[in-house]
């Protein structure tokens, strides 16, 4: 007899289909998915806190403004991102301290020299119409480089405003 002859056809297994998924492709998935959501929540949240920002930065660049425009311009979008009471009240060389200080120290010196003499000529009575050029780019600078603020140039303005307040206080007892 053959031994060959006994031999029954090969034929493959019946294929799975719906077999269940291993549990670290589930703890996988689950990661994932909260990596994508906290993502584009910390997104959102960036996209709106630089919405002033933005709308600060399409102003000047679409409309032509003057000195005082320009200037107002800063405050308002300082004023979304600093304490109020603090930036509110400040003009001339208090202004040019706070917008310097809170500018990277790579950019103080430019935006300074790009600034001043705006300050300097502000009042002056001028028969040529003054040029904001040099005021222009001192405010795009300052735009782009100091905002958002960082976390911690933030919590160095709210730290000097309690720091007054609390001299104020203290004052009036």
């Amino acid at each position: 007899m053959d031994p060959l002859a006994q031999l029954k056809t090969i034929h493959l297994p019946e294929q799975i289909n719906n077999y269940p998924l291993a549990y670290g492709w589930w703890i996988l998935l689950f990661t994932l998915c909260l990596v994508c959501v906290l993502a584009l929540k910390k997104y959102l949240k960036y996209r709106s806190n630089c919405q002033v920002k933005r709308q600060a930065m399409k102003s000047l660049k679409e409309m032509d403004l003057d000195v005082e425009q320009l200037i107002s311009l800063l405050k308002w979008a300082a004023l979304h991102y600093f304490p109020r009471q603090q930036i509110a009240s400040l003009s001339g060389e208090k202004l040019l301290a706070f917008l310097t200080s809170s500018l990277p120290t790579k950019q103080q010196e430019v935006f300074t020299r790009l600034f001043q003499p705006t300050l300097v000529k502000r009042y002056q009575r001028d028969e040529q119409h003054q040029s904001t050029d040099d005021l222009s780019t001192a405010v795009m600078l300052w735009l782009e480089n100091a905002l958002p603020p960082s976390k911690q140039i933030r919590k160095t303005f709210e730290e000097s405003e309690q720091h007054e307040s609390t001299k104020v206080s203290g004052a009036s007892a």
